[in-house]
């Protein structure tokens, strides 16, 4: 027999969403994942990660040579999508 007093509810609640912007970041600057692949030494599946917005958890050091090689800010390639109300 199960105790009622046991039983917890999961709500579901909506904190936003993050988005990566790399290959808008690529496209504006002409880099193909290729030379992004040799020139920041990350392997080509954790850029098509990055490219594609498929990443789960951030790298830090991932992050901090796309913005070393790229010339950009992180807030330009990682942005905070705020829920909808």
């Amino acid at each position: 027999m199960k105790d009622n007093n046991m039983r917890k509810v999961i709500s579901f609640v909506n904190y936003g969403n993050i988005k990566c912007n790399l290959k808008e970041i690529m496209d504006k600057q002409n880099i193909s994942r290729t030379q992004l692949v040799k020139r920041t030494g990350i392997h080509h599946r954790a850029i098509n990660n990055y490219m594609n917005d498929n990443v789960v958890r951030f790298d830090k050091e991932i992050l901090a040579r796309l913005c070393y090689v790229l010339n950009c800010e992180l807030n330009d390639i990682i942005v905070y999508i705020p829920p909808k109300e």
